[in-house]
Order: C-alpha cells, then structure tokens, then sequence
C-alpha cells in the first residue's frame, strides 16, 4: 500500500500550486497528473523509481489544493514564469518530466518553455499532440463555451446524443463511458467546464517542440495503451513523426493503468 504524501504548497502571484515529493534520487522529476486526478497517482513511483529520481508531483489548477486565483486566462507565459519560479524555491537547475493525459499536456508546454533545463521527457497517453475538434469548438468561441456550459447542465440530452453516436458507430462505447464517469457528479461537471475552459491555452506548438526535443537530443519516450480509446496511439504521430530519435513502448492496457505500468517499464530500463 503506498503511502499519502504530505502536500506542500507554493504560492506565486497570488495562485497556489500543491505538491508531493517522492522519492531521493539524484534526478528531479516533475510529475503532472490526468484530469480529475492529484499528483498522489504518481507515489507508487518512490517504490519504483525513487532511488533514481526526486519527484515533484504537482496538482493541476482546480485539481486537488491548487488554486488558480487569476481573473485571466492561464497563458504560456504564465505558465512559465510559475513553473521557474517553483523550480528556484526548490533549487532545481535541471529536472526531467513526466505526464499522464491531461498533464501530458503541461509536461509538453513545460519541455517547450524551459527546454534548455530538461534531459528527459515521458509521455504517457499525453493529450496536447492531437487536438480533439470537439474541445476546439466547445472552448474555442463565447459561443461554444455557452453551448458547452448548457450541456453540461442537460446531461439527458448529452446522454441522449452521445448514445446515438454509440449505436451509429462514431462514438467508441468506452470514450461514452469515461465521459458519463468524468460527468457523473456536479462537482466533476465543473472541473471539466473549468479544466476544459482555463487551460485552453495550454497546448505545445509541435513543430517548435520537435525542433527542440531533436537540437537538444532530449531523451524522448512514449507510453502508449494497445486498449487505450481514450488517448490511442496514432494520437501521438503528429509530433513523433517529426523527431529523430524517440522510444515507444506499447503497453496490453486501457488507459488507467498506464502510469503504474509505465513507472513499471521504467524501472527495468537501466
């Protein structure tokens, strides 16, 4: 049974970022976590991994004891100044990265903005490479943000649409699940609408990422779930075809496995 961190707190501009640190390896590992998830999913790691690594494994905005207190948009530059000012107060020159879904994301925007500072980068099903169209129309517009919060608050006629997707074949019986679960309280039905909304922003500029990650011959590897429908493994082509030199391990699983599975698989490499 891992154990529960204590949480730490860093504050910056008045916004509050939560982490847990695991681990004493000699290597700092920034960890960012899948929505709906705290950087707790990443302790089972300090077994794993704890004797090569530190890990440093924030929270996401809105997601456990972070607060985003700003009343404007979460930009990259934001982003980036928090992101250094959180490595100066732990004394970390030069760290790695890791994230999983949704802070694959984040690790992504981090390896871009700070790339000169990372030796490693580990995606795991990391979202931020191909961009869903429907989260472009549900964040990219006022007017899609109003039809997105009017959803979320009819939830039958969501459900209604989303199961005659299903039976039409263009919705994946699995993806309808995990949105019915991601939706299946109002607490989660705002941290999507606040997730969704506030970090639409935060996406990594491929093209600038994979000329960064092949001049620095950044350490690149990808964890994918053969059974993954969530995020599959075509969804990292658009920035693996760029690089040069790059691993990709293909794991038997779905896609909430994959980061103990993954810190499994990592653990065996030398």
């Amino acid at each position: 049974m891992t154990r529960a961190a204590d949480v730490d707190l860093f504050t910056f501009e008045n916004n509050q970022l939560a982490y847990r640190r695991f681990g004493y390896g000699p290597t700092t590992l920034l960890a960012f976590h899948g929505f709906g998830q705290t950087g707790q999913v990443f302790a089972k790691y300090e077994k794993l991994l704890g004797d090569r690594y530190t890990l440093l494994a924030i929270d996401l905005f809105f997601h456990g004891s972070s607060q985003y207190r700003s009343n404007h948009l979460l930009t990259k530059t934001v982003w980036q100044r928090l992101i250094d000012a959180f490595l100066q107060a732990n004394a970390v020159d030069r760290f790695s990265v890791v994230g999983f879904s949704l802070g694959g994301r984040f690790a992504l925007t981090t390896a871009e903005l700070l790339a000169s500072r990372v030796d490693q980068l580990i995606l795991i099903a990391p979202d931020g490479i191909t961009p869903s169209r429907w989260y472009k129309f549900a964040t990219g517009s006022s007017l899609g943000r109003r039809l997105f919060r009017f959803v979320l608050t009819h939830l039958t006629f969501l459900s209604t649409i989303g199961h005659f997707l299903t039976r039409a074949g263009l919705l994946n019986r699995t993806l309808m699940r995990f949105v019915e679960i991601s939706l299946d309280t109002p607490e989660r039905r705002n941290l999507v609408y606040q997730s969704w909304t506030q970090f639409r922003l935060i996406f990594p500029d491929l093209e600038r990422v994979g000329d960064l990650i092949n001049e620095m011959r950044l350490e690149t590897h990808f964890f994918m779930g053969s059974f993954d429908r969530i995020i599959p493994t075509s969804y990292v082509l658009p920035l693996t075809k760029r690089l040069y030199q790059f691993e990709l391990t293909i794991v038997k699983t779905g896609h909430n496995l994959l980061i103990e599975l993954a810190g499994e698989r990592l653990a065996k490499q030398v």
